[in-house]
């Protein structure tokens, strides 16, 4: 599929602010979302730029989706050709900053997220729990036991229990998490 398959099945698009400019003139109703408007993404279809895949509020968008696509945003898939050719220092600057960010983002590839984050702010705040890099929403019961009869990992255990509502619809739908090892 192209970028205008895409937009004609009705899929909001989240790409750069250039590239959004001229989907805007030339497609008046299709929602397009850049960088700096990540986080008003609505519920739908989401079509989204390879370049803004690893954001965290594309991400958090994600799982609201009724349907989601990843696309390389090339001139083939977009069907519009490179207005500016850069050349010299220009081009030198605009790919030292691209390597930059694709370093950065290869960093925040949550390949190295913890297994599981717990966030209290104090004895009467609800926790923020994170499982594997996912913020769990609608939490009802967590708890986590550590215990070790020696010195070494071989002889510990971590134990893990958390339910919390997955997708909130008409029927919600209780989730558990459960990791337990006997020693």
């Amino acid at each position: 599929m192209k970028l205008k398959d895409y937009i004609r099945e009705g899929y909001n698009i989240v790409t750069t602010p250039n590239l959004a400019y001229k989907i805007q003139e030339d497609y008046p109703d299709a929602l397009v979302f850049t960088g700096r408007v990540l986080d008003g993404i609505p519920i739908g279809k989401l079509l989204v730029d390879r370049y803004y895949s690893n954001n965290p509020a594309v991400l958090s968008a994600k799982s609201l989706q009724n349907a989601y696509a990843i696309e390389r945003f090339t001139c083939e898939f977009t069907g519009y050709e490179t207005v500016v050719l850069m050349t010299g220092e220009a081009r030198r600057k605009v790919m030292q900053q691209i390597k930059k960010r694709i370093d950065e983002s290869a960093l925040d590839d949550r390949s190295n997220t913890n297994l599981l984050e717990i966030k209290l702010k104090d004895t009467d705040s609800v926790p923020e729990v994170y499982y594997k890099g996912q913020k769990l929403e609608g939490l009802i019961d967590v708890s986590y036991h550590y215990h070790t009869t020696t010195d070494v990992v071989a002889g510990s255990t971590n134990d893990i229990n958390m339910e919390y509502i997955g997708e909130v619809t008409m029927y919600p739908d209780k989730k558990t998490i459960r990791h337990k090892r006997e020693v």
